[in-house]
């Protein structure tokens, strides 16, 4: 792997884990960061200077959604990549200067954090979180102490945390910067040799710009489509894949996510080929699930029914299992709601899914991937007129397959009707987006 990306690769890598199982044999990181060796075992850290002049140079790196600004050492490259709906990594990078030095943001809105690990309560769990993304697998050691963090206009809390760090004999520093918004989770983090990160240090700043700005385009609204699975999942593997094949991953770090995603498809789906991805994607794209739901709904006297306490009845009566019973009340309800489309959202959302392991798997390419997922996204925009109908009917539909109650808070139909009023409620979260854009092929 290049030195290039590592970094990017690392916390990639993390994100996606729970997305696609545990990934061994990381790249030794202290390649990546510059740790130097420790033949005395002391601290070099330098004296902070207080005198502005003498401050290192610094320069104002900007997301790409304009939602925030790092104040980072200048003459770094800023890389972005889309991890999951409303999130992202930026990259700060230089190859030549500081040699081995990294440093990364991510931003996060609270309804959407990878994996959605429910134990994230503060932002004390989420400076933990986010060391161990990086951490895990790598080798290197670090105990956190707090430190001074500078305070951010618009933040509920910021916190700073660094560290030394070792790898065998090696050794180097980190220091991360955290900061709370009411809807998000920031982070920077910054790993290397003791001079640049006491350079970075002096200098680092993070300023919320417009959490509104909602990201505005068409790959947007189809990680909209996907943004509950993924949140589960850890991470959108279309979008990791290929951040980390553009970043330079070696190739048995993708050979390992490939396997995973064919193994995924065959288990699930019964997918093994190119033909296969293509006539289930289409299948769903016409109804796969949604079909069965208004044919069991019918024999069952549920079709014209417009009394569900009457129907509820009805079922009462006929000595159902419990799953079945589930099952048909809540295509009752995509039904009463939404007719014939009933639970095509459900169909229609796993679409971009499928398609991301297809591209994973070498089954198509990331073109193919995304062009197919468009076709399900101006299906969905035909067939509903909100987010709120798109997700309603995608709740009904995974309440349907999993025979669970979505008022059941215990169930995982419970969880993700919870995960789809956090993000509605969140103002720079997936669904900030506005439902009534142009779709166009952007890429």
């Amino acid at each position: 792997m290049r030195k290039k990306g590592v970094l990017l690769s690392t916390l990639i890598l993390g994100l996606a884990l729970t997305a696609c199982g545990d990934i061994r044999n990381l790249n030794d990181l202290k390649e990546a960061i510059g740790l130097t060796s420790d033949s005395s075992g002391g601290d070099a850290a330098q004296e902070e200077s207080t005198d502005a002049e003498s401050l290192p140079a610094s320069q104002e790196y900007v997301s790409s959604d304009g939602s925030y600004q790092v104040i980072m050492l200048e003459g770094f490259t800023q890389t972005e990549a889309p991890v999951l709906a409303g999130s992202d990594v930026m990259m700060l990078e230089n190859d030549s200067d500081r040699k081995g030095f990294g440093s990364f943001c991510v931003k996060t809105p609270k309804s959407n954090v990878s994996g959605n690990p429910g134990s994230m309560e503060s932002l004390e769990d989420y400076a933990d979180y986010i060391a161990n993304l990086l951490m895990k697998g790598s080798g290197i050691t670090a105990d956190w102490t707090d430190a001074d963090a500078p305070a951010a206009e618009g933040a509920l809390g910021c916190l700073a945390r660094e560290s030394v760090v070792k790898h065998g004999t090696t050794r180097g520093q980190a220091y991360g910067y955290y900061l709370e918004t009411e809807n998000s989770y920031y982070s920077v983090f910054v790993i290397g040799n003791d001079d640049d990160v006491e350079d970075a240090k002096q200098v680092i700043a993070l300023e919320i710009l417009d959490e509104t700005s909602a990201q505005g385009g068409t790959k947007d609204f189809l990680n909209g489509m996907t943004a509950v699975l993924d949140a589960a999942n850890g991470a959108s593997l279309r979008e990791t894949y290929h951040a980390l094949k553009e970043g330079g991953a070696d190739e048995s770090t993708l050979e390992s996510l490939a396997s995973q995603a064919q193994e995924s498809l065959s288990s699930s789906w019964g997918i093994e080929n190119t033909a296969a991805l293509m006539e289930t994607a289409d299948s769903l794209i016409n109804g796969m699930h949604n079909p069965d739901a208004l044919k069991l709904l019918e024999e069952y006297g549920g079709l014209g029914e417009t009394d569900r306490d009457a129907f509820d009845a009805k079922l009462t009566g006929q000595n159902l299992d419990q799953g079945t019973y589930i099952s048909l009340l809540a295509a009752y309800d995509a039904w009463a709601a939404y007719g014939e489309s009933a639970i095509a959202a459900w169909d229609l959302s796993r679409v971009g899914t499928i398609m991301g392991f297809g591209y994973a798997s070498g089954y198509c390419t990331y073109e193919e991937a995304l062009d197919k997922t468009l076709e399900a996204a101006l299906k969905a925009k035909e067939l509903f007129g909100s987010w709120e109908d798109f997700n309603q009917s995608y709740l009904y539909g995974y309440s349907y397959w999993a025979e669970e109650s979505l008022t059941d808070p215990e169930s995982s139909a419970g969880e993700r009707a919870e995960l789809v009023r956090d993000m509605e409620s969140q103002v720079n979260g997936p669904f900030a987006l506005g439902w009534d854009i142009e779709l166009t092929k952007e890429w």
